[in-house]
C-alpha cells in the first residue's frame, strides 16, 4: 500500500463524533513455558473523533497493552485494530512508521526528551523526518511550543527546565505534526497537582477546539473527570465503559468500575 493510499483512508471526512478508531476482537497472547498468557482477550473497543477516552485499571490488566496496539505500536496476536477503515494488522512496518509519524502524537510519563537538544530542536526532530527543511520544521516547532504556553523556553535544554515544563516540550513534540490522535501514556504521573491540571487543561483543549482524539492510559482521577468516557481494564477484558456523568466522583476520591480510587 502507497502512502497516498494510506491517506485517503485515514484522511475521510471524519466529524466529531464519527467512529474513527477501533479494536476488534483483539487479543494479545504471550507464549511462555508454562502456556499461553492472556494480556488482552477479545477486546472491542470503539473511539470516536473529538473524543477524550481514558483506558485505566490495575497493573498486568492490559491497559497499556491495548493503549499500544490502538496507537500502532504493537500487533495483536488475534483480532485487528483500525483507524478509519485502514487495518493496521495488513501494514507492513514501513507503513505503520508512516501512520505513527504522520497521524499519532505520543506523549509518556517519562517526557523521552533528547538531553543535549533544545526544546525547539526535540520538538523540530520529528517535522525534520517527514522531510521539512530545518527553516520549516523550527518554525512549525516555534508555533507548537507557543501553543503550550513555552514561546520563551525555545532555547532551553530539559535539564533547564521543570517537570511541567518538560511535559509541555513532550505535548508539542506530539502536536507538530498536527496529528489526529494523541496518545498521552500517564501523562501527569510524574507532576505535582497544579501542573498536573495545567497538562490535562492543554489535553482537553485540544479535544474540544481542535477535534483531535486524545486517548490516555491513566490513574489520575483529575484526568478521568476531564474525559468523555472511561474504559476500566481487568484481566485483559474490557469491564465497563463509563460516561463522564456516570463518573460517582467525590473530593478525593472517584468511583470508577466499582472501585473508589484516591
Amino acid at each position: 500500500m502507497t502512502t497516498a493510499e494510506v491517506d485517503r483512508q485515514i484522511d475521510q471526512n471524519f466529524k466529531r463524533g464519527d467512529a474513527f478508531i477501533s479494536a476488534n476482537g483483539v487479543s494479545k497472547i504471550y507464549r511462555l513455558r508454562g502456556g499461553e498468557v492472556y494480556a488482552l482477550n477479545n477486546v472491542d473497543l470503539t473511539v470516536f473523533r473529538g473524543e477524550y477516552l481514558s483506558i485505566m485499571g490495575p497493573s498486568g490488566s492490559g491497559k497499556s497493552t491495548l493503549f499500544n496496539i490502538i496507537g500502532a505500536l504493537d500487533r495483536p496476536s488475534k483480532g485487528y485494530a483500525q483507524i478509519g477503515p485502514l487495518r493496521l494488522t495488513e501494514l507492513s512496518s514501513s507503513e505503520l512508521a508512516y501512520v505513527r509519524c504522520n497521524y499519532i502524537g505520543y506523549v509518556f510519563q517519562s517526557y523521552n526528551l533528547i538531553p543535549s537538544l533544545t526544546a525547539l530542536k526535540n520538538v523540530s526532530l520529528s517535522h525534520t523526518l517527514m522531510g521539512a527543511t530545518p527553516e520549516e520544521a523550527d518554525a512549525a516547532a516555534t508555533r507548537a511550543l507557543e501553543s503550550v504556553g513555552l514561546g520563551h523556553r525555545l532555547d532551553h535544554r530539559p535539564d533547564e527546565l521543570s517537570g511541567g515544563q518538560q511535559q509541555r516540550v513532550a505535548i508539542a513534540r506530539a502536536l507538530v505534526n498536527e496529528p489526529s490522535i494523541i496518545l498521552a501514556d500517564e501523562p501527569t504521573g510524574n507532576l505535582d497537582l497544579h501542573t498536573g491540571e495545567e497538562i490535562i487543561a492543554i489535553l482537553k483543549r485540544l479535544s474540544v477546539e481542535e477535534g483531535v482524539t486524545i486517548i490516555t492510559a491513566t490513574h489520575d482521577h483529575k484526568m478521568l473527570q476531564q474525559s468523555d468516557r472511561v474504559v476500566n481494564i481487568r484481566d485483559g477484558q474490557v469491564e465497563k465503559i463509563q460516561q463522564r456523568d456516570e463518573l460517582e466522583i467525590e473530593e478525593g476520591t472517584i468511583e470508577v468500575g466499582g472501585q473508589a480510587l484516591h
